[in-house]
């Protein structure tokens, strides 16, 4: 009756956790995102990316990347390393069963007691152990496990968004590289027939060489905008290409980025809903919970363990006597074991894993600052830039006339070439702003998209 009876008190005994209950933290928030100008639980973030993102062309590269991409594939393999610990976490829960079997022989000397000789012994045994949680160490080996493996999954989905918003930049990126190669060829054009008009008035008497020379000059920085916007194609593409899984090569494009509305309302949400959003602060809250389960495991390991222990098999001196029941041995007990000294070693691991859980909670901080500092960026960048398109776009204008009236009066002979070529620099200068800054407008919408958590869902 004893064995039960001691396994009973242990039993009761296991309600003892040592160590903090795994939670988790909750830091204060501004009541809304900056730049949010009337926030309600609806956000920009909520949609899925295919409802943001409506490029047919654009769409399919996001898919492929996130069937094929290596670092979604290796986050991926994380999540299975996470549960494969979890699963052996949970082991300790069980018994452990081991079994054996063997053979030997033993020789002793003629002169010895009772004679010398050889004999052979063969035996059978099983030995099944079972640690008891008296404090709480198993428990909190299985929280800190699960925690781990959420945050694996969660680590997934923030490659996965930032797998998303990367696709979509260097998309955007290299649709703006097309339209600066096609402002450069249109220039070329432009400026060639200026040259030949100039080469004409100079056969004719009119013009000089210097003014040659000036249409020359301004004819060779588009002609060199051309092969070096090319090379940066080149490099986005392949960019592309590795966010996809694949070898460098070229990237077929759809229509106009249009169907990427830049004209959304972008809107940030409930700070809750941020919170709850993006992946890399639920990530960070479940590496707090597996640092904090990792006290308790610490702190368990400075107190004795307490085991239940059976063993049990057959041995005989001769084989076919192995299975009778006169071969059979066995025994039961318990078993305490604990450190008497250890030069502060376990006590040093509980404070690591104290100094650890803060760590944690201080990255969960940072995550969360850091969110709310990339949300309000994107929704200010998505307003400013707006803003800079529409001054550009009226510099643009103001940029052609004044291109049109230095060629009329040049033509005219009232003015020198010289106002020709400020004029056509100036031209092409804004121009390339002004596709630059549509572009930036659309990466602001990725950006906002990415920083308020979308995109994994």
């Amino acid at each position: 009756m004893r064995t039960p009876l001691v396994l009973l008190s242990c039993l009761t005994c296991s309600s003892c956790i040592l160590g903090p209950q795994p939670e988790s933290p909750a830091p204060p928030v501004p009541g809304s995102i900056r730049g949010d100008s009337a926030p309600d639980e609806t956000s920009f973030g909520n949609k899925a990316w295919r409802q943001v993102f409506t490029d047919s062309m654009l769409r399919s590269l996001i898919e492929r990347a996130l069937e094929n991409n290596p670092d979604l594939v290796a986050a991926t393999y994380r999540i299975e390393q996470a549960r494969a610990r979890a699963m052996g976490a949970r082991a300790g829960w069980f018994p452990r069963l081991d079994g054996s079997a063997g053979t030997s022989r033993d020789g002793n000397p003629p002169l010895a007691m009772g004679g010398g000789g050889e004999a052979a012994t063969y035996d059978i045994g099983a030995a099944l152990s079972w640690e008891l949680d008296v404090w709480g160490g198993i428990r909190r080996s299985n929280e800190a496990a699960r925690a781990q493996l959420l945050e694996a999954g969660y680590r997934r989905a923030a490659v996965q968004t930032s797998l998303v918003a990367a696709v979509a930049t260097a998309y955007i990126q290299l649709r703006n590289l097309d339209e600066r190669l096609a402002i450069s060829q249109r220039t070329v054009e432009s400026r060639q027939a200026s040259l030949d008009l100039v080469t004409s008035r100079r056969d004719g008497g009119v013009s000089s060489d210097l003014e040659v020379g000036q249409a020359e000059a301004l004819l060779g920085q588009a002609r060199t905008a051309i092969p070096v916007t090319r090379q940066a194609i080149s490099t986005k593409e392949n960019e592309i290409r590795v966010l996809l899984g694949d070898f460098p090569a070229a990237i077929a494009r759809g229509g106009g980025l249009e169907s990427l509305d830049p004209k959304l309302r972008i809107k940030g949400g409930l700070p809750s809903g941020l919170l709850a959003r993006r992946p890399d602060i639920a990530a960070a809250d479940q590496a707090y919970q597996a640092a904090v389960a990792g006290i308790g495991v610490a702190e368990a390991l400075r107190f004795p363990s307490l085991s239940l222990t059976g063993s049990g098999g057959v041995l005989s001196r001769e084989l076919g006597n192995l299975l009778k029941s006169d071969s059979t041995t066995w025994s039961i007990g318990g078993r305490i074991a604990g450190t008497i000294f250890d030069a502060g070693l376990n006590r040093s691991r509980a404070d690591a894993a104290r100094a650890q859980a803060r760590e944690a909670l201080a990255n969960h901080d940072r995550a969360v600052k850091q969110a709310f500092r990339e949300a309000a960026n994107a929704i200010d960048a998505h307003t400013r830039t707006g803003e800079i398109i529409t001054e550009q776009s009226r510099l643009v204008e103001a940029n052609r006339k004044v291109a049109r009236v230095a060629s009329d009066r040049f033509e005219g002979g009232e003015s020198s070439y010289l106002e020709v070529l400020d004029a056509e620099r100036s031209l092409f200068e804004s121009e390339l702003v002004l596709t630059d800054a549509r572009a930036n407008r659309l990466l602001a919408v990725v950006e906002a998209y990415r920083a308020l958590g979308g995109g994994w869902k």
